[in-house]
């Protein structure tokens, strides 16, 4: 039993580093609703990619919010965390290639000299500064682990509440292991999974540009409890916030993770676990972006003002962008504007919202600093992932993030 600072005791049961990624996409978009109905899709195929060691997806060229997201597989075996793809190993037989720390880790602005490693293959490539901020040169050190994800798709498993929970954790290639990283923790719809959404959610791809960890969690019966929904996570009380805190606790024991840049983001059942991390993890997360879903944690008494971002279909008629009793199980929802307000209250925020992006409206005059973001999209409905708008959920909560670490 593990003991750790994100208040969830869990005990670890395996790591294997797979590389689970997708490679065509053969399924087709489900929609389904909550409790009784979770047995559907709520996003992503209905397949789940198998465990078994697979090609990791290519980094594709940043996108703008225009454009559609192009993903396309490799045919390339996944090489170790900082080493280019080329100098992969073509065998994916035998134990994975390990590091020893430098003497001195290299800052985010000295990126310019191969990470030494233990593989006797060519040297490593490290990444560039991604566009991440500098950390706080008064803040105490983070004292990195000893690296023992590969790069890629890494099967994972913990212990929590006498149950076996799995995810995923997502490491690029390129980045710098040495080196404190954001992570982001996003959490499926109801009926998917995490491989599901790790195939439809975009955030592999933001990943593999800007330099970050990825986690991907499956739900109870592929569902969350968040107070109102969904199936047996509802119907058994799972504790989803203690594991959501449990899955940060073990990823930043295998590679270096900036506790200050834990940030949650989820579609629809996973969007509003994302809420109500916000309301009663917001020591752990530093930020929220909810796709598809409303506040419906109540009370809802954040420990700090905490940065959430909103993104709704005006269509959508799962849950309904203007609220009122909806869903295939008929719970309450308060709706986008709702939404929007009560964290207008919940953070203090005065005056009125400003259009910063097109489809958004901000509240950025808060308490400390934090902002509230609604982006409402007509013509969508419920799945925005890949909506007919061009607008990329990970990039515009990408931005946010970038402003909102934890104080």
């Amino acid at each position: 039993m593990v003991g750790n600072q994100y208040g969830s005791p869990h005990t670890r049961v395996s790591r294997s580093a797979a590389a689970l990624c997708a490679t065509a996409y053969l399924g087709t978009l489900v929609v389904m609703g909550c409790g009784s109905e979770g047995r559907g899709t709520e996003s992503g195929p209905a397949t789940v990619a198998s465990p078994a060691a697979q090609t990791p997806v290519a980094s594709a060229p940043a996108p703008t919010i225009g454009q559609a997201r192009q993903r396309d597989a490799s045919t390339m075996p996944p090489a170790s965390v900082g080493q280019s793809p080329k100098a992969a190993d073509s065998s994916m037989a035998g134990p994975e290639p390990t590091r020893a720390p430098p003497a001195a880790a290299p800052t985010n602005a000295e990126r310019h000299e191969p990470t030494p490693s233990s593989d006797p293959g060519p040297a490593a490539i490290p990444a560039g500064d991604a566009g991440l901020s500098e950390p706080d040169v008064d803040a105490p050190a983070v004292r990195c682990p000893q690296t023992t994800y590969a790069a890629g798709d890494n099967r994972e498993s913990l212990m929590h509440d006498g149950r076996a929970r799995r995810f995923s954790v997502y490491v690029p290639a390129s980045l710098l292991t040495e080196e404190p990283a954001p992570l982001i923790v996003d959490f499926h719809g109801n009926g998917s999974s995490g491989a599901g959404e790790a195939r439809s959610s975009g955030w592999k791809e933001k990943a593999d540009e800007e330099g970050f960890v990825v986690a991907f969690p499956d739900g109870v019966g592929n569902g969350w409890n968040v107070g109102n929904c969904c199936g047996q996570a509802l119907d058994q009380n799972i504790d989803d916030v203690g594991f959501a805190r449990a899955v940060v606790e073990t990823v930043s024991e295998g590679i270096c993770i900036d506790p200050k840049r834990v940030y949650a983001a989820g579609m629809s059942n996973g969007g509003g676990l994302t809420h109500r991390l916000a309301c009663e993890a917001a020591d752990v997360f530093a930020a929220v972006a909810a796709t598809s879903a409303d506040l419906v944690t109540d009370p809802c008494t954040p420990s700090r003002p905490i940065s959430e971002l909103s993104v709704r279909g005006q269509s959508d008629r799962l849950v309904a962008y203007e609220g009122g009793n909806t869903g295939s199980t008929g719970w309450y929802s308060p709706g986008a504007k709702g939404t929007l307000e009560l964290w207008r209250d919940i953070n203090g925020c005065t005056g009125s919202p400003k259009q910063a992006l097109e489809y958004c409206e901000t509240y950025d005059t808060c308490d400390e600093g934090v902002e509230v973001t609604l982006c409402s999209l007509p013509r969508t409905g419920h799945i925005l992932y890949g909506n007919s708008l061009g607008f990329s959920v990970p990039d515009v909560a990408w931005e946010m993030f970038l402003r909102q670490p934890i104080p």
